[in-house]
Formats: C-alpha cells, structure tokens, sequence
C-alpha cells in the first residue's frame, strides 16, 4: 500500500515584527538624528534658514541657528511614515527587504542624498533636479521596485513637500530664493521625500 501524505505548504514568514514603544522610539530618534542633521547641513550651506526673532529657542552648541522644535518635528515625521510602511508591510516586498545590511543602513543613503542637496553647488529647477531625480529613482528601482513601494514614496512626496511649504508660509522656517521656486520650497524637495520613503520602508522591517 502506498502512503500518501499530504502537507501543506509553509506560511510566509512574515515581513515585520509587531508594533512596540520600542519602534517608535527608534522612528522618532532616527528622525531627529538623521534628518536635523540633514537640515543642519542645509542651514550651513545656506539652502535653507530660521527666522532669528522666533518665539522658540535654538539648539544649543551649534554654529547656526536652528529651533528646539525641529529634531521634534523630523522625529514625529518619521514615525507617521514608519508606521504606515510597517502597516503596509505585509503586501508588498522590496526587492532589497531581505538585505539586512542594506536596510539598516539604507538611512544613511537617504542622508547622503540629503546633504549632497546642500553641498552640490548646482542651480535649483536644473541640474539639482536632474540628479536628486536620477538618485532617488534609482535607489526605489535597485531597493523597492514594486508599485505599493512607489505609492507610498508619491504619498511622502506630495504630503512632506505640503506641509514644508506651510511652514514656509506661516514663517517656520525658509529657503533661500535661488532655492524656493516652487510655491517657497525647491523643486527637488520631492525626490528627497521618495528617497526618505524608501529608505524608511528598509528599515523598518527590521524594527
């Protein structure tokens, strides 16, 4: 007699671990380390400012002047995308999501691309565009490469572009004219938001 034996094929494993104080401790501190370093890099190249008569104090122990709220906001930005990638997680999968190199240092590749936006000297609507574009459109093809990876990105993109160009109207904060050619912010803002959005997808699968 034959035995047969049927089994049934394996769950996947899954793509994040669970929401924990933990993950949104570790959203919040990348945000403010790593992106006010960021902007701090933009204040020092002069692509973008705070007003110096602001009701809230400056960060102490830097050469510029940058307010108290801004590592606040950066943080808070970042866990509101983390937890809509981790919420998002379990439908879709990065090309790079198993890479776990990669992912956890994918925030310095978003940093990188942060910071050349300030140090490239290259004109604001022309070649800054040209290469901050080419660059966040790689690193989503290489890392992402999936449909629900680029809407999210365009989501970020359009919602942080927004609410930058708010403050800039409400005088949180500013740009530097040859830099605000998009309704007070630069054109090239976006692209950062879809790297951001593609970096934050890597690492929080591992959080």
């Amino acid at each position: 007699m034959v035995k047969i034996t049927i089994t049934h094929p394996e769950k996947p494993a899954k793509t994040s671990k669970a929401f924990s104080a933990s993950f949104f401790a570790i959203c919040f501190l990348l945000g403010a380390i790593v992106c006010t370093t960021g902007d701090f890099i933009h204040v020092v190249t002069k692509t973008d400012g705070y007003p110096a008569d602001g009701p809230f104090p400056f960060l102490p122990f830097l050469p510029v002047n940058m307010p108290v709220w801004v590592p606040l906001l950066f943080g808070s930005a970042v866990v509101l995308i983390g937890t809509l990638h981790k919420i998002c997680a379990p439908y879709f999968t990065p090309h790079l999501a198993h890479n776990k190199s990669l992912a956890l240092a994918s925030p310095l590749i978003f940093l990188a691309l942060y910071a050349g936006s300030g140090l490239i000297p290259a004109q604001t609507g022309g070649f800054q565009d040209i290469w901050l574009g080419l660059a966040a459109l790689s690193f989503w093809r290489y890392a992402d490469g999936t449909p629900i990876g680029a809407l999210l990105a365009v989501v970020a993109a359009i919602c942080g572009t927004a609410f930058e160009m708010m403050l800039v109207h409400i005088h949180g904060f500013f740009y530097y004219p040859c830099h605000a050619n998009f309704f007070g912010a630069p054109s090239w803002l976006p692209w950062l938001y879809v790297a951001a959005s593609v970096s934050v997808s890597l690492f929080v699968r591992y959080i």
